[in-house]
């Protein structure tokens, strides 16, 4: 009566996941506020993650608001954090952190030690 193959493909069972990606997209420290970019790069990650292989499914949203007071000023913080699951840690998540975990050198700061000595 109903096509038990098509049905079984578009399944995901949560016990399948064996890798899990959380992405912050928003601001939740008000001493380092994101920039618009900082907030593009979380976004192209996340249409990644759904996109390309291995696919991931969304299996939870957690939504973030709060009110700081500064001072005088009040200063909003708005998040929303994706937790992404896999069923294997697709590769190219694993080659992007290595390579941000890796430090830059800061050339001019490099040249303000050296002539300090």
């Amino acid at each position: 009566m109903f096509n038990s193959n098509a049905s079984q493909l578009n399944t995901f069972d949560v016990t399948d996941v064996g890798f899990l990606e959380r992405i912050v997209v928003g601001t939740t420290d008000p001493a380092s506020m994101p920039t618009e970019e900082e907030t593009q790069d979380k976004m192209t990650v996340l249409n990644r993650c759904l996109s390309e292989y291995p696919k991931g499914r969304i299996i939870g949203i957690e939504r973030s608001f709060s009110v700081v007071r500064i001072g005088e000023h009040q200063v909003v913080l708005e998040a929303v954090v994706y937790h992404v699951g896999f069923k294997k840690a697709p590769l190219w998540l694993e080659e992007n952190k290595q390579e941000s975990s890796r430090f830059k050198v800061d050339p001019q700061k490099v040249n303000d030690i050296i002539h300090q000595y």
